[in-house]
């Protein structure tokens, strides 16, 4: 219906500009100076209103059409709406081009195109016209490339500390080593016009070894890994009809200084969501980029292994390996150019199963001193009401805060 439509009104606006055109070379004059080279492509559309059989003849064809890509597909169609609408504008016939040259030209390339208009006006068949195509793409040395909706980056970043005082250093001191390393991978389809697909991978493994630790050699100060996924189809300007599926997990354990019990660990715990809803995204310039999803159908799901009782304990899941709760959820994303060479990127949710609530407010300032030279100052509020009330501070509450500052390696791919 919606192709039968703009037919309808692509064929009214191409019979409405005949006939204003015809009125004006009446009333003018008998000449007409052509200053635009002839196009093979539309010349049956924007040439005079001329009667071709074919395009009847295929209309009314049982045979199985053969799939023309634009103008000639939609050429047919047009024409025909013409002819069944406004017969009084169609004032010749094709077996009148028979044998004719166009003249209508005042260079060699022009002539090579009017040579292959003719042959366009000629041709009785649909393989005939796409031959007589092809040939002017080659003959002109046109390259035709599909356009690639996918687009992939990745981003790599290294950054090493180290601190070391000797044992009689008079204001005293403590030894210790730093190391971050995070990798972050992105993959996205976007067909300009309905389908939106973004993929993400973000890895990041950080340790810290201190002379302070009796119990470890190094712990981890920094270890995520998340797999993020969401689709988008277009309802509206902005808005888009969406589902996501994210996963968060860590790589290696996790203890405090001089603490021997484990409180994470590979799959311990392991958190899945999967939510429907609507992502408003609307297009900025300079490369920015915003999205707010409101998803209000939201599904989690919880996983601990067996054998880590007190991670069971802190997460209020003693005695169970999975727990599964269905709530609502809201995403923000937001990537903002400031200045040159300097970003803020921001990353947040909210998730509540209307029994607790757990948000994350995450926010990188990232400045690029070189290519592959970068300093980025990381803070992470963090709330969580469902955990042990070992995790509830008397000034925070439920409240969890991290930042760090790093200057190091970043490489962008």
């Amino acid at each position: 219906m919606a192709h039968a439509q703009r037919v309808s009104k692509a064929t009214t606006a191409f019979a409405d500009s005949l006939s204003r055109m015809q009125k004006r070379l009446a009333r003018e004059s008998d000449q007409y100076v052509d200053t635009v080279a002839p196009s093979p492509y539309l010349y049956r559309m924007m040439g005079p209103s001329t009667y071709y059989r074919d395009v009847v003849k295929s209309q009314f064809s049982l045979a199985q059409p053969i799939p023309v890509a634009p103008p000639q597909g939609m050429e047919s169609g047009a024409l025909f709406q013409l002819y069944a609408q406004h017969p009084e504008l169609v004032r010749y016939h094709d077996g009148q081009f028979q044998g004719e040259q166009v003249d209508m030209v005042r260079t060699p390339e022009q002539q090579n195109i009017a040579k292959d208009v003719a042959d366009v006006l000629t041709a009785t068949t649909v393989d005939a016209q796409l031959d007589n195509v092809a040939d002017v793409v080659d003959d002109i040395g046109l390259e035709i490339k599909r356009p690639n909706f996918w687009k992939a980056k990745g981003t790599f970043k290294l950054q090493l500390t180290q601190n070391y005082f000797s044992e009689n250093w008079y204001k005293g001191g403590d030894n210790n080593y730093t190391l971050l390393t995070s990798v972050l991978l992105e993959l996205k389809y976007d067909d300009q016009r309905r389908i939106t697909w973004e993929n993400r991978l973000d890895m990041r493994l950080g340790f810290v070894a201190t002379s302070a630790d009796t119990c470890h050699n190094y712990i981890t100060n920094n270890d995520k890994l998340n797999l993020y996924s969401k689709l988008g189809v277009k309802a509206a300007k902005s808005w888009y009809y969406t589902a996501s599926v994210e996963a968060n997990t860590q790589f290696l354990p996790g203890y405090r200084v001089n603490d021997a019990r484990t409180y994470s660990k590979f799959c311990a715990p392991l958190d899945f969501y999967a939510s429907l809803g609507m992502d408003f995204k609307p297009s900025l310039k300079n490369g920015n980029e915003l999205s707010v999803a409101l998803l209000p159908l939201s599904y989690k799901f919880r996983y601990i292994r067996a054998d880590e009782e007190n991670i069971h304990r802190s997460y209020k899941m003693v005695g169970q390996n999975f727990h599964q709760d269905f709530g609502m959820k809201a995403e923000l994303k937001l990537k903002l150019k400031i200045a040159k060479d300097f970003y803020w990127r921001n990353r947040s949710y909210f998730f509540t199963s209307y029994k607790y609530a757990e948000a994350e407010l995450e926010n990188a300032f990232q400045y690029q001193f070189s290519r592959y030279i970068a300093a980025e100052l990381y803070t992470l509020w963090r709330f969580d009401d469902n955990r042990s009330p070992d995790f509830y501070d008397d000034n925070l509450g439920y409240f969890q805060f991290k930042e760090y500052f790093t200057l190091g390696l970043t490489y962008n791919f």
